[in-house]
């Protein structure tokens, strides 16, 4: 049986524990947790274990096995801006290479947390994801001087490391240019983790509507997600407001933080001050009760510097039979994508297509049964393990 390590890093402080706890949320939070239970639940063929750095930990060293998976987290020193780095985990991850030859399954490309992990492990069976995080071959014709620095360290070490990775698994079709510069030889493939979408069940949207107290003869256009410039959150109210000034059975519902925060909420003001519906942080267990009640779900996607792929709150309506309009789309990755939504290359062509579904919502079909088909846990494990037999 093969082993798979999958190899992360702590991105969010603020959103992990710093020692373990008695949920093991320490263990557990984060993209590599959410491949482990992808390997493991799904790949019978592979043992899968999940390593992680992180410089916010209190002691140097952790290790625990929950459902079959063993975790290791790794004391880090972070490194002004360039990530973080421990010795102990660049010498465990050579001793586990010379060991029994596993996987590396590297969570994120662009990060100054792979580059040594790729340097260290010349030759070893190397995969990479991405997940939205910029290149910075991007970086540097698209920001300012003292990025433009960073940046430029960063092609070059992409340049040396990315010959390393025998496969790349890539959220956005945008990012695959990208990538080619430092690897023109590179083999990917369009990808998504993947939604379990038995938790988004799906239910009419009057008995919706009845439960969370909306209008029953209003029409609601969706939004789920942080309320800052990164989202577009205030393009998205000021198409809502013209759709609004000659349909005013229009409103917008707006999941998000309750309050601005350090995460730079720049539009929380913005949106209670729009009339526009606020409804705070809700439980992922409660989110299909709003993805149902709305006729449309919007993900503005229109900048130039967004790859982060088709998105999981797209996937997310989708799978409880809501339309979702958002120009990354483009990414779906089935042959579909005309009959579950639409695809906005502009501002106005969003405000079209939102009225395109609102008026005319029959036209609109099949969108859970195709969720399922390509992005349920199980359509993504079998995409992955076609990758993990080529290597």
């Amino acid at each position: 049986m093969s082993r798979v390590l999958v190899l992360c890093n702590n991105y969010e402080e603020s959103n992990f524990p710093k020692e373990p706890d008695s949920e093991d949320r320490f263990y557990t939070y984060g993209f590599g947790n959410s491949f482990g239970n992808l390997i493991s639940s799904y790949l019978s063929d592979y043992e899968v274990e999940v390593w992680r750095l992180d410089c916010f930990c209190k002691d140097r060293y952790y290790s625990k096995t929950l459902n079959g998976i063993k975790y290791r987290v790794f004391k880090a020193r972070s490194i002004y801006k360039l990530g973080h780095y421990s010795r102990q985990f660049i010498s465990e991850i050579k001793k586990a290479k010379k060991t029994d030859f596993p996987i590396f399954l590297i969570v994120h490309t662009h990060t100054w947390q792979t580059y040594p992990i790729l340097f260290a492990l010349k030759n070893a069976r190397i995969v990479t994801t991405h997940h939205g995080d910029w290149s910075p071959f991007f970086i540097f014709h698209n920001t300012s001087f003292l990025r433009r620095i960073k940046a430029l360290l960063g092609m070059i070490a992409e340049k040396i490391t990315f010959r390393y990775v025998k496969f790349f698994l890539i959220c956005d079709i945008h990012q695959v240019p990208y990538v080619a510069k430092s690897n023109p030889r590179l083999r990917y493939k369009i990808f998504s983790a993947g939604l379990d979408i038995n938790k988004f069940k799906g239910i009419p949207k009057d008995e919706a509507r009845r439960e969370l107290g909306l209008e029953l003869d209003k029409k609601y256009i969706l939004y789920v997600g942080k309320m800052y410039k990164l989202k577009q959150v205030d393009r998205l109210i000021e198409i809502w407001k013209e759709i609004k000034k000659t349909r005013p059975e229009v409103e917008l519902m707006m999941i998000g933080n309750e309050t601005k925060d350090k995460w730079g909420e720049e539009y929380y003001d913005l949106a209670v001050n729009s009339g526009a519906k606020i409804f705070g942080r809700v439980l992922n267990v409660e989110l299909y009760k709003y993805y149902s009640a709305a006729d449309v779900f919007v993900l503005m996607a229109l900048r130039n510097d967004y790859f982060g792929g088709t998105g999981i709150a797209p996937l997310e309506s989708l799978a409880c039979n809501t339309p979702a309009v958002s120009f990354s789309l483009i990414n779906y990755l089935g042959d579909n994508v005309d009959e579950i939504g639409e695809i906005p290359k502009t501002e106005q062509e969003y405000k079209e297509a939102i009225i395109e579904v609102l008026d005319h919502p029959g036209k609109y079909k099949n969108m859970r049964e195709s969720v399922k088909k390509y992005y349920s846990l199980e359509a993504s494990a079998s995409r992955l393990g076609e990758v993990l037999k080529l290597i």
